[in-house]
């Protein structure tokens, strides 16, 4: 709670003059020796981030022992690996392929959009990519709603196939062909389709 005496300046619940502190503050901050102290402190803080947050190796594994201390004593010592543990290592494509009873095939993929919205869709696409992938239970749902979007009344789809194709990316600085994998998530006859 602050206190305002009128005539004297702004004072402190304790009495003292707050614009007292303040100035010694800034001197403080101006000095040769705050200056020091204070980039010391900024140092150790961009060191103890820096350390963390290094993949592990022998400078990591020396310095840690004598900034965790510090580290924790501060709330520093967190892994910004947490929010992207494995960095992207592959393009995933999720495919939906229909084949009609004239022996056609119809394919579905999320199309990206174009360069105003698509961005904004893109999200969308791949977080139903990301659960027909994890949770198998949805893949069946996923691949009738597609069939019913390549499909007008009257058309006879006979059977709907969903693939995951999975392109590896070489290593930054390397021009090599990578292997490419489809797998199967889901396949189903589609007897009499309404």
């Amino acid at each position: 709670m602050v206190v305002v005496l009128l005539g004297k300046g702004p004072t402190a619940q304790s009495g003292r003059k707050v614009g007292s502190l303040s100035a010694l503050g800034q001197r403080f901050e101006r000095s040769l020796v705050g200056e020091a102290v204070i980039s010391g402190l900024v140092m150790v803080v961009i060191l103890i981030g820096v350390v963390w947050n290094l993949p592990d190796s022998d400078i990591k594994k020396s310095l840690t022992p004598n900034l965790r201390p510090i580290a924790a004593a501060t709330g520093l010592q967190q892994r910004w690996q947490m929010y992207a543990p494995e960095p992207v290592s592959g393009l995933e494509t999720l495919n939906v392929r229909v084949r009609m009873a004239d022996g056609s095939d119809r394919n579905w993929t999320w199309h990206r959009g174009d360069l105003v919205v698509g961005p904004f869709s893109w999200y969308h696409w791949q977080k139903l990519k990301e659960q027909a992938v994890r949770e198998p239970a949805s893949r069946a749902g996923i691949a009738r709603w597609v069939v019913r979007e390549l499909t007008t009344p009257g058309e006879r789809p006979v059977s709907v196939e969903m693939l995951l194709r999975s392109e590896f990316l070489p290593a930054p600085g390397k021009d090599v062909p990578m292997p490419v994998k489809v797998e199967t998530l889901y396949t189903e006859k589609l007897g009499s389709w309404p």
